[in-house]
């Protein structure tokens, strides 16, 4: 893997994995740095050379000392028509989480259903409600549904690491739960 960012203290992540379109935002304070890496069948040799790039581009985007990461959990296949697509989206999240474990970096699992509910105050909805929803309570401009979803992570994962932080009651309610019911790594 390459070499990692300088250390940023404070520094928050949301990671919004898929194969065409990896949504990353890195939070510290006010700034937000979004990013969606981009991937087709045609820019690696294979399966596992993709799942690779995406790994490592997204370590190479993390800052040593980062506070707390929040990764969007697998969907669940609802026809066997989708399949083929879950294990590919499981491969990859493996593969991340693997990195964040050896690199010790504290995550949480957030369910699709937990990141609708933190970010639009219901746990359900069309992928444009949430890129609507972040512009009208942050004011940030996420270029695709990626980004949006990286960026409600992100500020998920500050205010699990941050108690202090304002929010919403429906939003503490959501952050409870997954306090109770999210797999967590590398968080004492």
């Amino acid at each position: 893997m390459s070499e990692k960012n300088p250390v940023i203290s404070n520094s928050f992540v949301g990671l919004d994995l898929s194969l065409t379109g990896t949504g990353f935002c890195l939070k510290r304070g006010q700034e937000l740095i979004m990013k969606t890496i981009k991937t087709t069948p045609k820019t690696s040799i294979h399966d596992i050379a993709r799942l690779q790039y995406i790994r490592d581009e997204l370590m190479k985007m993390i800052p040593s000392g980062v506070s707390m990461v929040c990764v969007e959990d697998f969907f669940i296949p609802h026809s066997s028509m989708q399949m083929n697509a879950a294990k590919v989206l499981i491969m990859l999240g493996t593969t991340v989480r693997l990195a964040l474990v050896d690199q010790k970096i504290p995550f949480y699992i957030i369910s699709p259903q937990q990141l609708k509910k933190y970010g639009t105050g219901k746990g359900n909805g069309p992928k444009g409600l949430v890129i609507r929803e972040i512009y009208k309570r942050w004011g940030v401009d996420a270029k695709d549904d990626n980004q949006a979803d990286a960026t409600v992570l992100a500020y998920m994962a500050e205010a699990l690491f941050d108690s202090s932080v304002s929010i919403h009651q429906y939003q503490v309610d959501t952050l409870d739960k997954v306090r109770a019911d999210s797999p967590k790594y590398n968080i004492d």
